[in-house]
Order: C-alpha cells, then sequence, then structure tokens
C-alpha cells in the first residue's frame, strides 16, 4: 500500500472511531439510523436501543389534571366529590361524575346548590361554575342510577379548565392494564394516582377494580389510560369496617367505562 492510499485509509478510520465516540451517525447506504448505548459503549441499530421517552406519565398527568373538577357544596363550601370537564358536540359544557356525588341536587332540585371547581395543579388558583340542575336543563341531563353515573351540564366553561380530549364510550377493560386515576380524595383537589385493573367486581365487566390509591372525594373522578384517553369514572370501593373506623381493602376500588350513547365523542 502506497504512503497516499495509507494517509486516506488513516483519516477515514479516524473519523469513524471519532463517529462512534461521539454518539451517532447514519448509514449512507439505506441502513437505519444508529444510536450510541452509553452502557455498552457501541452503537445499535435504534430499535434494538430502549430509550426513555422525555416527560412520559408526566406529560399525560399535567394534561388531563386540566379536566379535573372538584365538586363543592355551594362556592367555598366543602369538597364533597370529583368530576371530569367534558364537551359535546353543539351544547353547554358538562361535567361526567358519580350520580351520588349530586344526587341531593336531583332530590331537592334548585334549593340545593353545587358548584364545580377547576383548581391549578401548581398555582393552586380556582374557579368555579355553577352545576345545572333544573326542569329547563332536564333534557340535556343523563343519568343512570344503576350504573351511579351522572352527565351535567355546567354554567360556563372553569377559567383554566380543558375539557378530556379524547373521551372513549364502553371501553373494554383488561385485567393488568395500566390506567391513571384522578380525583379530590379526602377534598384535596388535584390528586393523582397510577395503578393496574386487578379484576372486576362479581365478574361484571362493567365494574373493573384498581390498585390505584382512591379514598372518599375520589368519587366521580376519572380513568385515564396511561396515553391519555378518558375511558372510565370512579365511583365505589369495597372495605371493611374496624372499631377504628373503615379501612379500604387494597386493589378494591370501583371504577366503569364510559356509558355510550350520551353523545361523548370517541
Amino acid at each position: 500500500m502506497n504512503g497516499r492510499r495509507w494517509i486516506f485509509v488513516s483519516i477515514y478510520l479516524l473519523l469513524l472511531f471519532m463517529a462512534q465516540a461521539m454518539g451517532c451517525f447514519n448509514s449512507q447506504a439505506g441502513a437505519q439510523d444508529i444510536v450510541l448505548d452509553d452502557n455498552l459503549g457501541v452503537c445499535l441499530p435504534a430499535e434494538q436501543t430502549i430509550v426513555e421517552e422525555t416527560g412520559g406519565v408526566s406529560d399525560v398527568g399535567e394534561r388531563i389534571m386540566l379536566s379535573l373538577l372538584a365538586v363543592r357544596l355551594d362556592v367555598g363550601g366543602p369538597v364533597i366529590g370529583s368530576g371530569i370537564l367534558v364537551e359535546l358536540e353543539g351544547a353547554f359544557p358538562y361535567m361526567m361524575t358519580a350520580y351520588h356525588v349530586v344526587d341531593h341536587m336531583f332530590e331537592r332540585g334548585t334549593t340545593f346548590k353545587q358548584s364545580a371547581c377547576h383548581v391549578d395543579v401548581y398555582s393552586r388558583q380556582e374557579n368555579c361554575v355553577d352545576i345545572i340542575i333544573s326542569e329547563q336543563y332536564r333534557e340535556y341531563t343523563f343519568i343512570d342510577i344503576s350504573r351511579d353515573a351522572a352527565l351535567i351540564p355546567l354554567s360556563d366553561w372553569p377559567e383554566g379548565g380543558r375539557p378530556a380530549a379524547t373521551p372513549v364510550q364502553n371501553y373494554q377493560f383488561r385485567i393488568g392494564e395500566e390506567v391513571l386515576v384522578i380525583g379530590c380524595p379526602t377534598g384535596i383537589p388535584d390528586i393523582l394516582t397510577r395503578g393496574i385493573v386487578t379484576g372486576f367486581a362479581a365478574g361484571d365487566r362493567n365494574r373493573p377494580m384498581t390498585d390505584a390509591a382512591t379514598w372518599f372525594g375520589t368519587s366521580g373522578g376519572g380513568v385515564f389510560l396511561p396515553t391519555g384517553e378518558y375511558v372510565g369514572y370512579f365511583h365505589s370501593m369495597i372495605g371493611s369496617r374496624t372499631p377504628n373506623g373503615r379501612e379500604m381493602a387494597e386493589g378494591l376500588h370501583i371504577f366503569s367505562p364510559l356509558p355510550g350513547g350520551w353523545g361523548l365523542a370517541d
């Protein structure tokens, strides 16, 4: 090998080594992208590396928390439950919740006032609107007592709140599937927990259970997939009473898929 060819080969090998040491390069022969694996110190095809996405659940969590509503007894009253802000095409802003969170309003009508409040998870700023229960809006109200479900119009959009972006009706949950639950346990207006589907109450596919942490006040809160789809609402727990109070059994927190036929957009 003559001196000039040796110089060219040496320069090529040096550049190749530098490219590998610095990270990634593309093959000019149509091959896939190459990614440096820091643990192995070598370059591997992109699909063979595991790269953690930035944000992940944090990004989804911040987005879905914009739809969470705290249900109060009048403005400034105690938080008694949760709801999710949704939008029905051509209609009012709505709140999806558990029926037992608002059943007093149906029983006592306009003499019993409740409000839905969006609370910013970081600033704690709270903006409330009225929950509308009256004969005038009866045809715009959806309830299913057997499923403990209610979809109720609101007087306005709460400032800072955003409707759940991708509601999915009649979602079929699978055992072991991961879910995110948002709600207001013990009246704290912005809590997100994470768990899996642990089973189905009495074998009913419309009553899946989760080990995501919940408590009184989470009722009406939303169940989401890790990718952000709004798929269910929380409504009850199975537990046992003790001499010191009520203790809930872990993994027996019950929710239901969003009902179909109520105009919730897929």
